[in-house]
């Protein structure tokens, strides 16, 4: 062959692969088609691309050269660097490339903005990235896309198929990617059932976007669910198993509890209500798509003492939720000091803080649509708060699904049932070994284990004790050599001998929500940390404070230089600039490695040591404990509470009821000095000296919630009475024409039923509480379970409520008999009636 011919083959290729990604794009997707779009996004990509290290800056230019259209330049300009700086980009690539033959078979309807924010987007929430597109495809949702007549038809496909992929578990923050869902553990708790919906949607062209209470408003925790465009409008989807009519799920009858309903977006649409962007994403408030004409107007104006305008105020929403108040979003108010927000009927807080200045400010449930509330910043404490604040419900009609949706539901159950069963019966020959309880608790991952397993054939009990009683995700996504360096890391520390929490606060190999780790160290003897983690000391007083020392002569905390979102142990250790919450999670992996239990806290500059016996907060900037400088012990004084009924008498209450805060930055941080009940109502604290803000708050009914809130200044022993008008001594009792009265029969010599599917959320979640609380019950359900705990029971009165009305099939109910009387509750208690 001449040189001629093969230079012309030479750029004839080259010309072929720069193409590809054009061939069969809608014009709107090309750099032809959309120049102003592809140079926007082709600029932020490459500004995304700096930071990167390791070659994983060249490697993905290369991909932007390559492919240079408006979807790679979007990939790689709205994933976050952290996000980019740990994945592998020959799986951004696969991605890419599932969604270009997206768009040449399907065209596209929406606007580049849209289908890029809500189809291409290639991740949900915190995990990594994957080349899940392909896999998902081959695993059953390429012929689901070729069945489906229509889009309704494709959506409840892919519900049922996410049916016989996932069942609902309550795991850690960490999230699993849906490839570990599908492959590794076949079970997640809600956000991962949002992870695995929204990833499936996109992948067969479904737009979706992640949505959620990041807190409840009427009850304690929170929920994550998803969102799909039907009709085009947005719908909401909870539970997959009964998904077939959009917009009806558990939380139906509670729309008129929440105050904000959040939607992640990136490229918003004028008609989105957008509260706050940030470099990546932006947060849209979402509930006028749930409420409709229910919803309420609130404008908010900030305000000086005088009554001037102030702009450009951070103002944040909060609600009460595991003994605090909780921000639920933040914005920040126009120049004139104006926002306009959309909530829905429940009571709630605005906050504002301005140069030392603050505002606290309740917005109470009214029936008016509209509402205005002035936040008049003073300087001094936060006012006191002594409140009720209410919760609506509101009227839901359940739609019954025709029986082939329950046929199909129950045949999706059935093979979710068999690829759980696999994972038992592997384990099945020595299950009455604690090797064999891994190897099953491993589930899907037991290649993993079994490589490790070759490294260390016969691991020590207590070893194998703390893999099964400390976070199963860390079973499901490890592999060989983070077993292995988590068991060197065992040996190393004696942990046999701590108790759970102290084991967890310094074992666990990942701080916050970040990923695993991979290992340091040779092959053969993988480590947790770098041996320039361990420093030298007499004791751990000592080696805490050259290691954070040492922390602070390394690492720099800089927000704008620093890679922007979560990074694992190794990345982190490599990077000299860091965020400020970056730097806080490395310096608790930095005090675990040198044998110091510890913890990650959300207080800026603060992380939370165990030394000589003693849980004290330590001050990074300073590299000394907030409460005693460099003193290896801190002085205290006691705080006395005394919690008073209506009538004056004293009220014995759980002392979690009381909790104590730090305000700082315009923010409530909850600390972890606990109160202990002394009897006659009182319960006691020991407090360094400060200032703090006390909290007292329950839940009078899932309908109105009591909060009271006072600043107090310790110098010395102090002492105080509450008055808590209206706690609850007990439940509502069953009424005699209760519909639930033939199920008490089933209940025998059991004073405690819990009524609701076995794979419901929130029957697992009371089935939990429960079980925290050392109540013996009798589980009562519709379906039979092969995997169903022992006290779980098929109920035929249960059953026959359920036929007559489905709504009755994603009910929760706890039934409690006291002196011989039945009291219930219905949802999510916060506490047991005393």
């Amino acid at each position: 062959m001449s040189c001629c011919k093969r230079i012309f083959l030479l750029f004839a290729l080259i010309f072929a692969v720069l193409s590809l990604s054009a061939a069969g794009l809608p014009a709107a997707f090309t750099k032809a088609g959309n120049p102003s779009l592809y140079k926007e996004l082709h600029s932020l990509a490459k500004e995304n691309l700096k930071r990167l290290r390791n070659g994983q800056g060249k490697a993905y230019r290369r991909l932007l050269n390559r492919y240079p259209d408006v979807v790679m330049a979007y990939l790689l300009a709205y994933e976050s660097d952290a996000n980019l700086q740990c994945a592998a980009p020959a799986d951004v690539e696969s991605n890419y490339r599932q969604i270009v033959k997206l768009l040449a078979e399907q065209g596209c309807e929406h606007s580049p903005e849209f289908f890029l924010s809500y189809v291409a987007d290639q991740t949900v929430s915190d995990e990594r990235i994957e080349a899940y597109r392909a896999a998902l495809l081959d695993d059953g949702l390429r012929q689901i896309m070729r069945d489906s007549a229509d889009e309704l038809e494709l959506y409840r496909k892919v519900s049922q198929w996410c049916v016989s992929k996932l069942k609902f578990q309550q795991t850690s923050g960490r999230d699993q990617t849906p490839l570990d869902i599908t492959r590794k553990s076949i079970v997640g708790r809600c956000e991962e059932m949002q992870i695995l919906f929204v990833a499936a949607a996109r992948t067969v062209g479904l737009p979706s976007r992640p949505a959620s209470t990041p807190w409840w408003a009427h009850m304690d925790n929170n929920h994550a669910w998803a969102e799909v465009w039907l009709d085009n409008a947005w719908h909401y989807t909870g539970d997959m198993d009964a998904a077939y009519y959009p917009d009806q799920t558990w939380f139906s009858g509670m729309i008129d509890k929440t105050v904000l309903i959040l939607a992640d977006g990136s490229l918003p649409s004028e008609q989105d209500e957008v509260l706050s962007r940030g470099r990546y994403d932006c947060v849209i408030n979402s509930v006028r798509n749930y409420a409709g004409e229910r919803a309420r107007t609130i404008r908010i104006r900030t305000l000086d003492e005088r009554g001037n305008p102030l702009g450009k105020v951070p103002v944040r929403v909060m609600v009460y939720n595991w003994y605090s108040l909780r921000v639920l979003a933040e914005f920040a108010t126009a120049e004139d000091g104006s926002f306009t927000l959309s909530t829905g009927r429940g009571g709630f807080y605005l906050c504002a803080s301005l140069d030392g200045r603050q505002a606290l400010v309740p917005v109470p449930s009214t029936e008016q649509n509209e509402l205005d509330v002035d936040l008049i910043l003073n300087e001094g404490p936060l006012p006191p708060q002594d409140m009720f604040l209410e919760y609506p419900s509101n009227p839901f009609t359940w739609k019954q699904a025709p029986p082939e949706w329950d046929l199909g539901v129950k045949e999706a159950k059935a093979l979710w049932d068999g690829q759980d069963s696999s994972f038992t019966e592997r384990g099945a020959a020595c299950a009455d070994t604690l090797q064999g309880k891994v190897l099953s608790a491993c589930r899907g991952n037991h290649a993993a284990w079994e490589g490790f397993l070759e490294m260390q054939p016969q691991p020590g009990p207590d070893f194998l004790n703390h893999l099964l009683e400390g976070d199963p995700k860390f079973l499901w996504q490890a592999n060989a050599a983070q077993f292995a360096a988590l068991y060197q890391n065992f040996q190393r520390f004696d942990a046999g001998q701590l108790n759970p929490e102290e084991q967890s606060s310094l074992l666990s190999p990942s701080v916050f929500y970040e990923e695993l780790p991979r290992p340091f160290g040779k092959p053969d003897s993988p480590s947790l940390y770098p041996a320039s983690f361990i420093k030298a000391g007499n004791n751990d007083l000592e080696r805490l404070h050259n290691a954070m020392r040492w922390l602070k002569k390394k690492h720099r905390i800089d927000p704008a230089k620093a890679l922007r979102g979560l990074l694992p142990l190794e990345e982190a250790s490599r990077s000299k600039y860091l965020s400020n919450y970056q730097y806080c999670i490395l310096a608790v992996s930095l005090a675990r490695a040198n044998g110091i239990p510890a913890q990650f806290t959300r207080i800026p500059d603060l992380i939370y040591v165990l030394v000589n016996d003693q849980w004290r907060y330590y001050n990074l900037r300073l590299c000394e404990f907030e409460d005693g400088g460099k003193k290896d012990s801190a002085s205290s004084f006691t705080l006395r509470v005394r919690t008073l009924d209506e009538q004056g008498a004293p009220l014995d209450i759980d002392p979690q009821n009381l909790s104590l805060a730090r305000w700082q930055n315009g923010l409530l941080y909850p600390l972890n000095h606990k109160f202990t009940a002394t009897g006659g109502g009182t319960a006691t604290a020991n407090l360094p000296r400060g200032e703090y803000y006390l909290q007292a708050g329950y839940r009078v009914s899932d309908a109105r919630t009591a909060y009271q809130l006072q600043h107090l200044t310790v110098e010395n022993e102090l002492s105080l009475d509450l008055m808590l008008r209206e706690f609850p001594r007990k439940w509502e009792e069953l009424p005699e024409d209760s519909e639930l009265l033939p199920l008490l029969a089933e209940a025998g010599d059991c004073d405690c039923l819990l009524i609701g599917n076995f794979d419901r959320e929130n029957s697992l979640r009371l089935a939990e509480k429960l079980n925290a609380e050392g109540v013996e019950f009798l589980w009562l359900g519709y379906e039979e379970a092969a995997a169903a705990p022992a006290n779980y029971r098929v109920s035929p009165g249960w059953q026959a409520l359920v036929a007559a009305d489905q709504i009755n099939s994603v009910r929760s109910l706890t039934l409690l008999r006291k002196d011989g009387v039945w009291q219930y509750h219905q949802g999510i208690w916060e506490k047991l009636p005393r």
